[in-house]
């Protein structure tokens, strides 16, 4: 990343992208790609697709860069933009007009570093064990877990993302956690760790 920009707000970022400058985009796309790729993957799960549906993000950056709207979380808005661009690919290989719900995509979890660092007060086993009961819930819950926990999105940035209300979204993830205490009964103490992290 440009030591310009290192301690750079987003919002700064973002609207010197927005003037033209060269140097906000090839730090945008630095900063930014390999997460895109992560997030999308987890939706689609299909390398191929992912890797064209960021390329074509970036192409419609740069060329409608004066047009675009601001923003002072650059990897919110890039998330939205992503997830739009994976659902509407994979509505197109249905062949026929479909809602969201109808697209059969699968959203996997996996552990981050930074989820990994708690290894200390839990085991392997454990951790096992969560990742298990995470990847057992519904596609969207697993996604609003992701968004909310690994990337610490507000609610109204995950409703956002996901085009939902924020109701919506605090609903979502409390039958996630709900969910996650049945499976896990004898687990409690991994789940109270998660609650706190969420902000529930």
């Amino acid at each position: 990343m440009s030591q310009h920009y290192a301690a750079s707000t987003d919002f700064q970022l973002w609207s010197d992208f927005k003037e033209g400058s060269k140097e906000a985009y090839t730090c945008i796309y630095e900063k930014y790609a390999a997460v895109l790729y992560n997030y999308g993957y987890k939706i689609a799960q299909d390398r191929e697709l992912v890797e064209d549906c960021i390329q074509d993000l970036f192409i419609h950056l740069i060329t409608h860069r004066e047009n675009l709207s601001h923003t002072d979380s650059i990897k919110y808005y890039l998330y939205k933009a992503l997830r739009r661009e994976i659902i509407g690919k994979l509505r197109d290989r249905l062949k026929h007009p479909a809602d969201e719900l109808s697209i059969p995509f699968e959203y996997e979890v996996v552990f981050s570093h930074e989820f990994l660092l708690i290894e200390n007060q839990v085991s392997k086993e454990r951790h096992e064990n969560l990742l298990k009961a995470l990847n057992e819930l519904p596609p969207r819950q697993k996604e609003a877990i992701f968004l909310r926990f690994y990337d610490g999105l507000g609610y109204e940035e995950l409703a956002s993302v996901m085009g939902i209300d924020g109701r919506s979204a605090y609903k979502i993830i409390y039958k996630a956690i709900a969910s996650l205490q049945k499976k896990m009964v004898y687990e409690t103490g991994l789940i109270s760790l998660l609650i706190p992290l969420l902000n529930l």
